[in-house]
């Protein structure tokens, strides 16, 4: 079966998913040596260790619903990006939403503006994309992503919750703390996908990183010295920590593909959660997922997680 013959299949499932406020969703992309995605596993073939220990877990159906918000820089440098993201609005609703899928947008340069919450339906998608206009020259990025996260926060926990960042890899401006918004975005659920440019770089590329699956270190400090040492590739950082991938671009060609890249990401991935039950919250914890018998395979996903203080799921 062929790899979109997989995905025409996977938007036309009826997912089923349980709702909890201490559910724990772990959405995994399997790779075989040459990077090719590994397709028709099923609930014995993986294993998932939370913090060394293993974890039972259930295996959802592969498009659970994804409600994603989309933060687009606007600001002045980014004027070629926007005349690409125009021209490819037409992909977003069948390409990245899918079946029962819900789509919001935010905006940033230095003021961050929400265009439109997941259930407003006050206009179509592609029109308010072929809106855009640049702005100033900010970039506040993290406080975008923040308030993509408090609008994610109000969708049923039963739901994938994607955050798409098109903008520049690095954060400019924002009062938000790069380890604040990971800790959220773990939280809630969340996985970011940038795609990104650069003013100066012509060379498109693209790559599909693996989350760290590390235990136990103390991942907020090292965002916070990151932060302070001001050398963060923001984007980068919060793929790595959500279980995302980053993409790049320079042509409309490769904006569309990076497009078509995270579209097969959301509806060709495992989805695998477990309830945390007994686990003291505000406390990190590290996850591993491999794939039984296969350790010629990779597998893509977020390296752990924490569970609030305080429930926050409506």
């Amino acid at each position: 079966m062929t790899r979109r013959h997989w995905l025409m299949l996977a938007l036309q499932q009826q997912p089923v998913f349980r709702a909890s406020a201490r559910l724990v969703v772990v959405p995994a992309t399997v790779f075989d040596p040459s990077g090719k995605r590994v397709l028709g596993l099923q609930l014995s073939d993986f294993i998932v260790l939370d913090q060394g220990q293993p974890r039972d877990f259930q295996l959802e159906s592969m498009d659970t619903p994804v409600t994603l918000i989309l933060a687009v820089e606007t600001s002045a440098p980014s004027a070629p990006a926007l005349a690409r993201l125009r021209k490819s609005a037409s992909l977003f609703d069948p390409l990245l939403a899918g079946h029962a899928g819900r789509i919001g947008l935010v905006t940033y340069d230095s003021q961050v503006r929400v265009a439109s919450e997941p259930a407003d339906d006050s206009a179509p998608f592609e029109a308010q994309l072929r809106a855009l206009d640049p702005g100033d020259s900010g970039g506040r990025m993290l406080d975008a992503v923040a308030e993509a996260a408090t609008l994610l926060q109000q969708t049923p926990p039963r739901r994938r919750r994607v955050v798409l960042i098109v903008g520049e890899s690095k954060d400019l401006g924002s009062k938000s703390k790069l380890d604040q918004v990971v800790a959220r975005l773990q939280e809630a659920n969340i996985t970011v996908y940038p795609v990104t440019y650069s003013r100066t770089t012509s060379a498109f590329t693209s790559r599909e990183p693996v989350a760290a699956t590390g235990g136990g270190a103390d991942i907020l400090g090292a965002l916070r010295e990151l932060g302070r040492l001001g050398q963060t590739n923001t984007a980068a950082e919060l793929a790595r920590h959500t279980g995302g991938a980053m993409n790049s671009f320079t042509r409309q060609r490769g904006l569309e593909d990076a497009l078509q890249r995270v579209g097969e990401d959301l509806h060709l991935q495992y989805v695998l959660s477990f309830e945390a039950s007994g686990v003291q919250p505000g406390i990190y914890r590290s996850l591993s997922v491999t794939i039984a018998g296969r350790p010629e395979l990779t597998v893509r996903h977020r390296p752990g997680y924490w569970i609030p203080t305080e429930p926050t799921e409506p």
